[in-house]
This record gives structure tokens, sequence and C-alpha cells, in this order.
């Protein structure tokens, strides 16, 4: 799921299979009970649907909440999926260095790609938020005390 239409060639070239906009999955573009397992960065109103499109045994995994901390969906289908909540803060030392080890496999062999990422001098921090909220960028701003 993205947030906007024009992140839709670069998450496809990150190696997505679909990119969908939350009002597009809000609207029931998923279908019902069509997937195994969703991992929802977004949240917010297209949740009940993402909740709708899992399979009896499914799971959706909520680690962030960009669209809103409100959400509603069938509560029967509690009986049917499992609807869990991931942070990293959660994690203790040991947890932490396996899901790390995880995310550096998948990288190396290709099965995850990294976003892209724009270097900045810390001391062009307001103009790299400015960027930001003007969506002028796609992947991840790095702040760095010296640029390269």
């Amino acid at each position: 799921m993205i947030s906007r239409r024009e992140q839709e060639a670069y998450v496809l070239g990150l190696g997505a299979s679909a990119a969908l906009v939350p009002e597009d999955i809000a609207r029931g573009a998923l279908g019902e009970e069509s997937l195994d397992g969703i991992l929802d960065t977004v949240g917010g109103a297209s949740f009940g649907a993402c909740v709708t499109a899992l399979r009896r045994g499914g799971a959706l995994s909520l680690v962030g909440a960009v669209g809103g901390g409100t959400v509603s969906f069938d509560a029967w289908r509690l009986l049917e999926v499992t609807l869990t909540g991931y942070s990293s803060e959660e994690l203790d030392g040991a947890s932490l260095r396996r899901a790390m080890a995880a995310i550096c496999d998948w990288l190396r062999s290709g099965a995850l790609a990294p976003p892209s990422s724009t270097i900045m001098k810390l001391a062009e921090a307001a103009a790299a938020h400015a960027l930001l909220e003007r969506h002028g960028i796609s992947g991840r701003v790095l702040l760095v005390p010296q640029a390269p």
C-alpha cells in the first residue's frame, strides 16, 4: 500500500507486484478473503478492507498508522484471522539482532530491495524536511554532519 499514486513506479521498482492507495483498498480493491497476510503501515480508513481481504487463518500485522489510529472492521473476523502489531522498539537485544540478521540476509539475496536514499548535510535539515513535506523525494533522507 502506498500513500500517493506518484509512489507507484518507485515501489514497483523495489520489487512490489502491485501498489494500491488506501482509497482503492477502502473501496474493496483487494477483494474478500484474497490474501494470506498483510503488513500494514497505513491503518486508518483502509484497515477494515484489509481485514476483509484476509483468508481464514490469515494474519495482518500493523507496523505503523500514517493513515490514522482509528479503525473499524467486522469484529466476527477476529474468530477467523490474526490481527497483531509490531514495533522494533519492543525488541530486546537478542531479538533485534535476529531481526536485523534476517533483514540483511534478504538484502544480500535480493529478496528485499533497500529504499533509495538521498544524503544531505545536517545543516540542510530544514530543506530536507521541506522536500519531504511536499513529496519531492522518494525513499529516505539521510542527514550527515558532512556530505560525502
